[in-house]
């Protein structure tokens, strides 16, 4: 016991000296979750709509078009649209160095025409270069034109009573006979509010969430998601380097001559699973602080997390220690290790959510340490203990070891 010991120490210290291979393995967990993390993460600012950049051109410069110009001057449109009033040549001007997301163009006689009953349009230039907010402009004045159409329909007689009054000079006009025509207008407007207030149609929004459930994903709920995942696939990395002293050794000759001391082979070889074994639970504890500290990970109970670990890196040195006790040399361990660490990553779910994977994909993510020590993950960040994580990853542990220490002990013996 105290040779295996005095090994695995010296193994630790060794690999300790040049950590170069392992300080890149860890690095970049840290940086693929820092970039995935920032692009799909949400923004923790509300989920408002910006003000949208509007220009308005008025060709007018009637009542009517004073009036709708005015109707973006209430509060309520002032959070909706940010309003610049200018010629179309700035307004072409200021989409074109992208200032403004659409144009409105009030045309010429739109007052005149409005009280004459004809056709008229407003105009909605849209900024190429944007999708979405001159969409929202279009809808607007769309909603708009709709209303003011129906307005003016329902009081086609004032509205007439009105062109009139601009035509004719003041001292000219009837005054006296004013007064029926505003009685009309009364009774229209008061059997229009009879209709339209109150609305017996609202509109009421409610947000529902179930009971414990945050309302909003944050980005540190997404770097707690991601962060077990990447944690896992290049633990695999750093063992297998770690494992892979026991092919380099018996190429190098280094086994013989080891071989040559009172040192036994079960000595030699409990400390090679060992040493990975307390390595890869080295590594995750310092990937836990790395990314507990740059992205405020949430990891759950430290407790129960140190032994999920405990039982992934146990897991990860068997099957590795048995690995390299199969293959003939460093290239057979190099050609094979990569590819079958990145199956384990795709199907385990360490490179896609499970919830997105074909319902094969899930199925063979069982027999990958990946997809148990995510999912034990993912229930200690809730508080729960990993019970069937650990079992799996632990249980198929010492059926990995207890195949890996006698066919380790023949390439010792060679």
């Amino acid at each position: 016991m105290r040779r295996l010991l005095l090994v695995l120490a010296t193994d630790v210290r060794r690999h300790l000296k040049s950590p170069a291979a392992i300080l890149v393995f860890m690095a970049i967990p840290m940086v693929m979750t820092a970039l995935i993390g920032i692009i799909f993460a949400p923004r923790t600012e509300g989920k408002e709509l910006p003000p949208i950049p509007l220009v308005l051109v008025d060709r007018d410069k009637g009542l009517a078009s004073k009036l709708l110009l005015g109707s973006f001057d209430v509060d309520r449109m002032k959070k909706m649209f940010q309003v610049t009033v200018a010629d179309e040549a700035e307004g072409r001007r200021r989409m074109k160095k992208g200032k403004a997301s659409a144009m409105l163009v009030v045309p010429e006689r739109f007052t005149l025409d409005l009280l004459e009953a004809r056709t008229t349009a407003l105009t909605v230039v849209k900024n190429p270069a944007e999708q979405f907010l001159p969409d929202v402009v279009e809808e607007f004045v769309s909603t708009l034109a709709v209303m003011l159409s129906g307005a003016v329909q329902a009081f086609a007689e004032e509205a007439r009573g009105i062109r009139a009054m601009i035509d004719r000079p003041i001292e000219s006009f009837p005054w006296d006979k004013l007064g029926p025509e505003l009685g009309r207008a009364q009774k229209k407007m008061a059997a229009a509010e009879k209709v339209l207030n109150p609305l017996l149609l609202g509109l009421k929004e409610e947000e529902t969430r179930a009971a414990g459930a945050k309302a909003q994903v944050t980005r540190t709920d997404i770097f707690s998601m991601m962060l077990p995942g990447m944690a896992v696939m290049f633990l695999l990395f750093i063992v297998q380097t770690l494992m892979r002293d026991i092919v380099s050794e018996r190429q190098d000759g280094k086994l013989r001559r080891m071989m040559t001391t009172p040192l036994r082979p079960l000595e030699l070889v409990g400390a090679r699973l060992a040493g990975g074994w307390v390595m890869g639970v080295a590594v995750l504890l310092v990937m836990v602080a790395v990314g507990t500290l740059l992205f405020r990970a949430r990891w759950g109970t430290f407790g129960y997390f140190l032994a999920l670990a405990a039982a992934a890196s146990f897991w990860t040195a068997a099957f590795f220690g048995l690995f390299h006790a199969l293959v003939r040399n460093r290239n057979q361990a190099g050609a094979f290790a990569a590819p079958i660490i990145l199956a384990f990553s795709l199907f385990g779910g360490s490179m896609m959510n499970p919830e997105a994977m074909p319902k094969a994909f899930l199925a063979v993510g069982l027999a990958t340490p990946n997809r148990w020590f995510i999912d034990g993950a993912a229930l200690v960040r809730d508080g729960k203990f990993p019970a069937l994580s650990l079992l799996v990853l632990a249980g198929s542990g010492l059926v990995l070891t207890a195949l890996a220490v006698p066919a380790l002990r023949r390439r010792t013996s060679v």
